[in-house]
């Protein structure tokens, strides 16, 4: 399991200094981090930057495993669902330049004009519209866990089932179950056979934490291993399992963003390690 970084673990950073996504390659190149997860929301020009980032990403041996869109689902208009689909399916071009053979999506979010049968439904709609294409073109959706609608496993299982396509599968973010009160490590042994790419994220219960559950409990971003979210044992489990695809850091710590990282990477590496030992 190789250690990949997203560009969202850089956001306040990348407005801060108006890094593009070279800047970001080229701090992962310095960091000696070979693969990373890009978004859709850091292009500047996507037509014109694209050929540049391919070109860095060849020179440098390095890999985008992943490309990640912000659609959203559940809108009442027909045309703004149609819009969402969209962004999907306009990334896939991008991300077969890219040569990233997953595209990390979402759900959207529940608002009190809407029901949840409802929204449910668009969801799968769209979902099974996007997988369909992403299929014939070898791309896998993979459905982050996130918000009401598809936070906890049981509803990322659900949707998956429904939809009903190999390509579409999860995305197993470490720290977003504990925003929705689920166990990461339970929600794990419920998703493992859906499983095909994974955020690492870590959280603490603190006060003030910008993060808040739906119980109310307030939590705020940690390097990995000082939280709650079960890093290891999750890392345990998905190497027993025979999980080889991606494990990507995405940091929200308070910290610079910079040595969060640096921090993670370490923990990453320690945890691998002891890992190895154990077998």
């Amino acid at each position: 399991m190789e250690f990949t970084l997203s560009m969202w673990s850089v956001h306040r950073t990348t407005r801060e200094h108006q890094w593009t996504v070279l800047d970001f390659l080229s701090y992962c190149h310095d960091q000696g981090i070979k693969q990373v997860e890009l978004l859709d929301v850091f292009w500047k020009d996507v037509d014109e930057e694209l050929p540049y980032v391919k070109s860095y990403l060849d020179q440098h041996d390095m890999k985008a495993i992943s490309y990640a869109v912000s659609n959203d689902f559940v809108n009442q208009d027909p045309a703004l669902r149609q819009a969402a689909l969209d962004k999907i399916t306009c990334a896939f071009p991008i991300a077969i330049a890219l040569e990233a053979k997953v595209i990390r999506v979402f759900s959207g979010n529940l608002n009190s004009d809407i029901t949840y049968e409802e929204a449910q439904q668009w969801i799968v709609e769209g979902l099974s519209s996007a997988a369909n294409e992403a299929e014939r073109l070898g791309l896998t959706l993979c459905l982050e866990n996130h918000g009401l609608l598809a936070g906890t496993g049981t509803q990322i299982q659900s949707i998956i089932d429904q939809v009903a396509s190999p390509a579409l599968r999860s995305t197993f973010d470490t720290g977003n179950f504990l925003l929705v009160d689920e166990n990461p490590l339970e929600a794990l042994h419920k998703l493992l056979p859906y499983i095909h790419h994974v955020h690492l994220k870590d959280f603490a219960v603190t006060e003030g934490g910008r993060y808040r559950s739906l119980s109310g409990l307030a939590y705020e971003g940690r390097v990995l291993g000082e939280g709650i979210a079960q890093i290891e044992p999750i890392l345990r489990a998905l190497h027993d399992y025979g999980y080889s695809n991606g494990i990507v850091l995405e940091y929200e710590g308070l910290e610079d963003e910079r040595t969060g990282i640096q921090q993670c990477l370490a923990a990453f590496s320690n945890m691998m390690q002891r890992m190895e030992v154990k077998r």
